[in-house]
């Protein structure tokens, strides 16, 4: 959590600095084109970032329109939620989530039996992005679906931690400490080329673009070389400990 309240403020104070920049509008017409910020989680991050927020929709108003999401609007600051329309969206219900687990299945042309859409709605607790998230794992794991096959849940958001501490700290200690973290992932069976993809997807957003073709070409280096199930372990920790490597010489230059 601290690397990610770190991201958050660093990606909140560019957000305030761009503000602070531009000129205020101060008269605006009927066909104004304002600019939309999205920011999701707000309700996720310190009181020191929400005060920023707070700043950032004083300073902006005029010509932005921010739109933000949170799941517990009691956590929130009295001045930011009283700076805002709160629209209250309720969770889908399992027929929801279904069709569009189903409606999923169809665009991308697979079959998806009616129990196992059922339960990856369940499972997930209404949760339309884990039971999406889940679909994806499942059929990289195992298609055609059978019965009883294992329902990975919750994978994605290891992934987003794990990847957040690796740009914070890619040293060869922080190396040994993600071995468990990946062994959980791969015991409860996460398809090894789905972590080694979200991976790298997540390690591009936070690297200089110098180094970008480097990771893409490590990425399929090892892409051909990953095992299938708990096995891959080896190969995940060696394609890791590369980017630390390539990372921690990007920082250094830096420096």
């Amino acid at each position: 959590m601290r690397s990610q309240s770190k991201n958050a403020r660093y990606a909140l104070t560019a957000l305030a600095n761009e503000m602070s920049s531009k000129h205020k509008i101060t008269e605006i017409s009927a066909t104004k084109n304002f600019k939309v910020i999205v920011l999701y989680d707000v309700d996720k991050v310190s009181e020191n970032n929400q005060r920023l927020i707070k700043w950032i929709i004083d300073s902006s108003s005029d010509s932005c329109k921010i739109i933000m999401t949170c799941q517990d609007g009691p956590h929130l600051l009295d001045s930011i939620t009283n700076r805002c329309k709160l629209i209250s969206i309720g969770v889908p219900n399992t027929r929801e989530v279904v069709e569009v687990l189903n409606h999923i299945s169809k665009r991308e042309s697979f079959d998806l039996p009616a129990s196992l859409a059922y339960t990856i709605a369940t499972r997930s607790a209404h949760n339309l992005r884990e039971a999406i998230l889940a679909l994806e794992a499942c059929r990289a794991n195992n298609y055609p679906f059978v019965d009883g096959q294992a329902i990975p849940l919750g994978w994605d958001g290891v992934l987003e931690e794990l990847a957040a501490e690796i740009l914070e700290d890619p040293s060869p200690k922080r190396l040994f400490l993600v071995r468990g973290k990946l062994q959980k992932l791969l015991v409860e069976s996460v398809p090894p080329k789905l972590v080694l993809q979200k991976l790298v997807e997540l390690f591009l957003k936070g690297i200089h673009a110098n180094i970008k073709r480097d990771v893409y070409y490590w990425h399929a280096y090892y892409d051909k070389r990953l095992p299938a199930g708990a096995s891959a372990l080896l190969k995940l920790e060696e394609f890791i400990a590369k980017f630390m490597s390539i990372h921690r010489k990007s920082l250094a230059a830096d420096s």
